[in-house]
């Protein structure tokens, strides 16, 4: 429910096809959009001037290891919501965190070494400022990330043509990451703090010819180590209402009903995960009727048994970058 002003029509396309490809140029972006390149290139810098969208390269524990990731859904005490929620967004392994109505106050995700896990949730966790109580859920599996959410602004063919490769996600704790070399954690900071940073500026920065820049590059993106991602807040796209859902389903319909939102536009992430609730989701709707119909209506709820829907009040971090400073 962060307050923003919703994009005008051509920034709203510029936007979804950032998020389909963060490192697409101008000249491609504005052939896909039939709108000239001087248009485009000039509303696209201003977009990321302000920050209104920012682009950035997120990698999976560049040091290596085994990928463990878990939501936290913490209680806080009596007007202490906005400090824990602050302190969970200044960890560096968070990836987003979100203040939220309902039993939780603040909700985010974080994601650690295996062997980092058990004292992150015992004892970091509980040891935030503000902190009445902790509740955690291990990802098992991840059916569509932040980078995946197309809202529909875009048709198709235009996805297809601004779209170089499927970005990967590999299956929480499904293997051992190897530790990222020096050049390709170079590339990884750089990224992470400017996802357009071209290919010249990579091969400078880490001593490699630029043909060796973009090789690693491709290779970081093929084996599913960093995403390029558009971080905007929904409500810009004209998504002001975002929410939380808790579904809890049926026994053995838990692949029916994630398979079916997955394929929901309002759908910006959804994992299976431990604890009551199998899935978790995070959605993003026009209005509050929208969010209604969307939960009263859709097919997906004859599975459910429980559905606990929280609404995102503010968001303090989005795929590792801080929203509020």
């Amino acid at each position: 429910m962060n307050a923003m002003k919703v994009l005008d029509q051509l920034d709203r396309q510029i936007v979804a096809a950032l998020q389909v490809n963060g490192r697409a140029g101008w000249r491609r972006i504005a052939s896909v959009l039939d709108v000239p390149e001087r248009t485009v290139a000039a509303h696209g810098a201003e977009l990321l001037r302000t920050g209104q969208v920012r682009i950035t390269g997120f990698t999976l524990l560049p040091q290596g290891g085994v990928l463990d990731s878990a939501i936290a859904s913490v209680r806080c005490l009596s007007g202490m919501n906005r400090m824990t929620a602050t302190a969970a967004a200044a960890r560096a392994n968070s990836v987003f965190t979100y203040l939220t109505t309902g039993d939780a106050d603040c909700v985010f995700e974080l994601i650690n070494e295996r062997s980092r896990s058990l004292s992150v949730l015992l004892d970091e966790l509980p040891g935030l400022p503000g902190v009445a109580g902790v509740d955690t859920a291990t990802i098992l599996r991840l059916y569509k990330g932040i980078h995946q959410w197309l809202p529909g602004i875009l048709d198709d063919a235009q996805v297809r043509a601004l779209t170089d490769r499927e970005q990967r996600w590999e299956p929480t704790g499904a293997v051992e990451l190897a530790p990222l070399s020096r050049e390709e954690q170079e590339i990884a900071r750089l990224l992470a703090l400017d996802g357009r940073t071209t290919i010249e500026e990579l091969a400078r920065a880490t001593a490699l010819s630029p043909a060796s820049a973009r090789r690693r590059l491709a290779h970081l993106q093929a084996s599913g180590r960093i995403f390029d991602r558009a971080v905007i807040e929904p409500a810009a796209l004209g998504f002001p209402v975002e929410a939380i859902l808790r579904i809890r389903t049926f026994p053995g319909r838990t692949e029916s009903v994630a398979k079916r939102l997955t394929q929901v536009p309002e759908v910006r992430y959804l994992a299976f995960t431990t604890g009551r609730h199998q899935l978790f989701v995070d959605i993003a709707c026009v209005d509050h009727a929208a969010l209604a119909d969307f939960l009263m209506r859709a097919d997906w709820t004859e599975d459910a048994v429980e559905v606990d829907t929280s609404i995102v009040l503010q968001a303090m971090k989005r795929s590792g970058l801080r929203m509020d400073v």
